[in-house]
Formats: structure tokens, sequence, C-alpha cells
């Protein structure tokens, strides 16, 4: 996985000093707005500018996940320190248009200078949701920036990601492993990693909003009031090596939840809703959203909400602690609300639905209850309980920033950048030896479309061809189409003139029949009956008779 980074110009100029001492911090928190890992981040970055050497820290921030120059412009007031490199697992020249487009400028790793330092802070992020992608930023800022020390605190690592945390640890030879519990801590002490408890980070922030709260008097629990903490996101249910949980698992786990503290409270339940975490994404369901889709508005008529990230990033989580430590309880599905609860003084619940959740509830040291037994147990004796765990937590803290102070006070450790560098080669080698075959394949593709390109280009120039031949004959079918319709029109003049002649003629049929069928003799006949009256009139019988004489010599000498 490669990845890109970039910087502010003033955050570049540090970084290419010779003369100041760097601090490289990677976590939980890289543009996402939840509220542990933004605390966690605030106390790393707090602690490491109390140390007087350490002149520019530097915490990771994922460009996704910077909308504008306004986003950057307040961003160290966010991180507690106005430097900071922006990166991207997703090269290339849209990353580096939208880099240079908001002010920044890409890292050059030859231009470093002076000495660096490594802080990987904590958080449960090395597991199969997200183990692989950290790692990889984790390598890239390594190699990038070589840095002398290299410590990771607060680590959650999930069982099923243990094997690859060491295989990477063995690379790169981490002075101080620090986790926040025990289990974390055996699955890699049995793969032969020095791991310790280091607590979790963001305890010194919290005790930080506890004691100012405090110190303006105690607090009083109202009765029937609880602080509640929702997250209807799928990673809250998905069990390992099983698939996802459906849409609508979370949901009805949920509801049973708010029905059982319902059905405890009754009328008087006014829950207090912690909002911890702000965030676009659908995928990511917190308390507001969680409110909204549940049964929560039927059940809880009369409720507060408080936004934990909103007075975090105001400087006033005082004011959060305050309406917690007016609960009787605090029941969450956020580890570090459930935290807060504790170092609050409140008797705490963590719902637990995975086994990622579980091992977060025994990193609390919280038994294995019900909601229902939580809801049932003695109040003091849970009070009691969380008053130990913090009071340990504190202790454990204390000596691993004692511990983290001696390690980065002392020489660079004797590790062996050889060795590092030539797995860095090895990797980086192998990486050109998977671009060289993906060209290959690439070649091998181009030559394939290639060839099929003039298959297909004869294939058209035949198509092209017998298209023509068709558009040919299509026209010499047209013509011919035309001259039939000439043809046929003519017909029908000399049809339509034959039918008028055989009217004519069956009208003269008629009548010469008509004719002949009378009784009267035919009209020559009268004619000559007629003329010959006249001239018997006229001359007398000889004369008819001399003219009938005259008549038949006539016709004697024309027959002849």
């Amino acid at each position: 996985m490669r990845f890109s980074f970039f910087s502010p110009p003033s955050t570049l100029k540090k970084l290419y000093g010779p003369d100041s001492t760097k601090v490289l911090l990677a976590g939980g928190f890289n543009g996402y707005w939840n509220f542990g890992d933004m605390l966690m981040l605030q106390s790393v970055v707090r602690w490491h500018h109390s140390r007087p050497e350490n002149a520019v820290v530097v915490p990771l921030h994922e460009l996704s996940r910077v909308p504008d120059v306004n986003y950057l412009e307040q961003l160290p007031r966010v991180l507690g320190t106005e430097d900071f490199v922006v990166y991207t697992s997703e090269p290339g020249p849209e990353s580096l248009g939208k880099a240079l487009a908001l002010g920044l400028e890409p890292v050059v790793p030859q231009q470093l200078r002076g000495a660096a330092r490594m802080h990987v802070y904590g958080g449960g992020y090395f597991n199969r949701f997200w183990g692989q992608h950290m790692l990889g930023l984790v390598e890239a800022t390594l190699r990038t920036w070589l840095p002398g020390h290299y410590v990771l605190s607060g680590l959650q690592v999930g069982p099923e990601f243990a094997d690859a945390f060491a295989a990477h640890a063995q690379q790169w030879h981490p002075v101080l492993i620090g986790c926040r519990d025990a289990e974390s801590v055996a699955a890699l002490k049995s793969r032969g990693l020095d791991a310790r408890l280091s607590g979790d980070d963001a305890l010194e922030e919290m005790e930080r909003a506890v004691a100012e709260d405090a110190s303006r008097g105690p607090r009083v629990a109202v009765p029937g009031h609880f602080a509640l903490h929702m997250n209807i996101s799928g990673y809250v249910y998905a069990r390992a090596k099983e698939e996802p949980a459906t849409e609508a698992e979370p949901l009805a786990r949920m509801n049973e939840q708010l029905q059982t503290l319902r059905a405890h409270w009754g009328d008087a339940a006014v829950p207090i809703v912690l909002n911890a975490y702000i965030d676009e994404r659908p995928a990511v369901e917190d308390s507001v959203a969680a409110m909204r889709r549940t049964a929560f508005p039927e059940l809880f008529p009369r409720a507060g909400v408080i936004d934990l990230v909103g007075l975090m990033l105001q400087g006033r989580l005082s004011q959060a602690v305050e309406q917690i430590r007016r609960c009787e309880l605090l029941v969450a599905s956020s580890y570090h609300v459930t935290l807060l609860g504790k170092v609050a003084g409140v008797p705490t619940h963590l719902f637990a639905f995975n086994a990622y959740y579980r091992q977060k509830k025994a990193g609390l040291e919280e038994p294995e209850h019900s909601l229902q037994e939580f809801l049932d147990e003695d109040r003091e004796r849970a009070r009691t309980r969380g008053d130990h765990y913090v009071a340990s937590q504190r202790a454990l803290r204390r000596d691993w920033l004692e511990l983290l102070e001696d390690c980065l006070r002392g020489p660079v450790p004797t590790v062996s950048w050889v060795a590092r560098a030539t797995r860095w080669l090895e990797d980086t080698r192998e990486e050109l030896r998977e671009a060289q075959r993906l060209r290959e394949e690439e070649a091998r593709a181009t030559e394939d479309l290639r060839q099929r390109h003039q298959t297909l280009a004869s294939l058209c120039e035949a198509q092209d061809a017998r298209l023509r031949e068709l558009e040919s004959r299509l026209e010499e079918w047209e013509a011919g189409r035309a001259e039939l319709a000439a043809l046929r029109e003519h017909c029908a003049h000399l049809t339509a003139r034959v039918r008028h002649y055989e009217a004519q003629e069956a009208e003269r049929q008629v009548a010469r029949m008509t004719l002949i069928a009378t009784d009267e003799p035919p009209l020559r006949h009268r004619l000559v009956d007629d003329l010959n009256e006249r001239l018997m009139r006229a001359g007398g019988p000889r004369a008819h008779g001399a003219l009938k004489q005259l008549m038949r010599a006539a016709v004697g000498r024309r027959r002849g």
C-alpha cells in the first residue's frame, strides 16, 4: 500500500530544519470525529509539548477528510498543535491536485533533517476492521522519516490480528509497546514481543476535566437521571469470523436495552444522552441517529442531549462531566464514554455484543454482567469497583509515562537501520516485481485488445462493404419500386378506359337488342316506304315504276 504525505509550508520548513526534534503522531484520530480518539490525541500532544526538547509535534491526518481550506485553518485548535501532516493512500494526480489546491506541499523524504520520533498512540484499530490499513500507514511513515525512537501506547490488539502485528514489530523493532488491556498484552507476549500495560492515552485529559468540575463542588445524583450512549453502527455488533450484522440486528438489540432501562425506572426515567461521534457517513450511527431510529422517543419522552465532541472542541468537557456526575449511573456503547463515567465516579456499564467489545469490557475490568444484572447490582459496590479501577489505571499511567520519558530521553536504540532498509528494499523489490507483473499483464491485455481491434476493424470493413452493397441494391429496388408504381398507375388508367369502352359497348349492344326486339319495321324500310309514297303522290304510278327500274339497274351495275 502506497502513501503520499503533504504538509503546510510552515510545518514543512520545520520538518526540513536540522536543529529541531520532530515527533510524529499516528493513531485513532485521522479526521474521524470520535470523542475517544480525539481525546487521546489531545492528551498525547499535550504530553509531548510538555517536554522542552520537542520543538515540533506533528499528528497525521487523512486527506480525504479535509473538505476545504477553512477546515485546515481550524485544525490546529482541534489537534492542540499548529503543525500537522496530511496523508493519502490514493496517490495520483487527483490527490496531488486536491492537496495543492488546499495550499499543501508534498513531503520530500530526502530533505527531512533532524532527529525524528514516531509515537503510535492508542485506540482499538489493530483488528480485522482497520488493522491492515493502519499498519500500512505506520510503515509508510517509518520508511519516510526513519525515526530514531519508535514507540506505541494505549493499543487494543485483536487476537485475530496479533500475528500481523507481531510480524510488523519484528521488522521495525519498536522500543516500547504499550497496550491498554491485559488480553492484548497476553496475545503479543505469546508471539515473543515485549508488550506491557500502558493504560489508556486519554486518561489524563479525562482526569483534567473531572478535576475542573470537582473544583466547583460536590454533585448529587438526581433520582431517575442516567447517562446513556448508543451506537447502532454495524461494527459494534459484527461477530468475528461471521457475516456482518444485519441492518435490523443493531436496532433490535438496542431496543431491548432501552426496554430494560424503561422497565427499571418507569416514568421517572430521564436519560442524559451522550453523543460521542460526529460523522456524515451512513455506516456510523451514534446516539443522535439512534434516538431517531430506535424506540427511544416512545420510551423516554423526557431526555437531555450532550455533544461530547462539541464541548471538547470548545474546551468545556468539564460541563459534560458535571451532567454525568448528576446521574445515578451510565450505560454506553463506547469504551471511552464508559471510561469517562468511571473517572467521574459514576457506576458504569458497557454494552458488549461481540468479541471486539467484550475485549473492551474486560479491559475496563467490568464483570460479564447483562444490563439487567448491572441495574440490579448495588450501586455503591459498582462505584467502588470503578474507583479501584481508576486508581490502578492512574498508577499504571504514571509508571508508563515515566518509562516513556526515560526511553525518549535516552540515546537512539542500536537498531540496525541497515536491516530495516534491507527489509524495506525487499518490500520495494517485491512491489517493483508486482508492478512489472502488472505491466506485463497490461501489455498482454493491450496486445489482445489490439488484435481484437484489428479483427473488429476487418469485420467492420466487411460489414461496411456489405452495407454499401445492400444500399446499392436498395437504391435499385427503390428505382424499380418507383417504375412499378408508374406501371401500376398506367395499368389502372388503361383498365379504367377498357371498363369505359366495355360499358359503352354494353350500352350499344343493349340498344341493338332493343331495336331487334321491337315490332316496328326497321328505320330504313320506313324511310323507303315514305319515299315511295311521296314519289307516288308526286309522279304517279308510271314515274314510280320508272324510278324503281332505274334503281334496279344502278344496283345491278354496282354489284357487278
